[in-house]
């Protein structure tokens, strides 16, 4: 829920992790269906989580309801061990 149309930033944070190792690895970040970003982190080995590191993402927004949807990166998996966190900053 946007309190207004000012500019205001998505922060997003979490941890993931990969099979493989050596790879760029993350979370995607997706506002009513756009794409914004991906909060990333690389992983030099397997099978070990990992925190991404935060991104800070310039938003503007109408007032009202909007769809945010994070997923993984490709290569990346998580589990139940997994958290993420997103903060509309206005």
């Amino acid at each position: 829920m946007a309190p207004g149309d000012m500019p205001m930033y998505l922060e997003v944070l979490g941890s993931v992790w990969t099979t493989t190792a050596n790879q760029m690895i993350g979370i995607q970040i997706a506002v009513d269906g756009n794409v914004l970003g991906t909060a990333n982190v690389f992983s030099n080995g397997a099978s070990t989580h990992r925190p991404v590191v935060p991104v800070y993402l310039p938003i503007k927004l109408s007032q009202g309801s909007h769809t945010l949807e994070l997923s993984l990166a490709p290569g990346t998996t998580s589990d139940f061990n997994d958290f993420f966190t997103a903060v509309l900053h206005y």
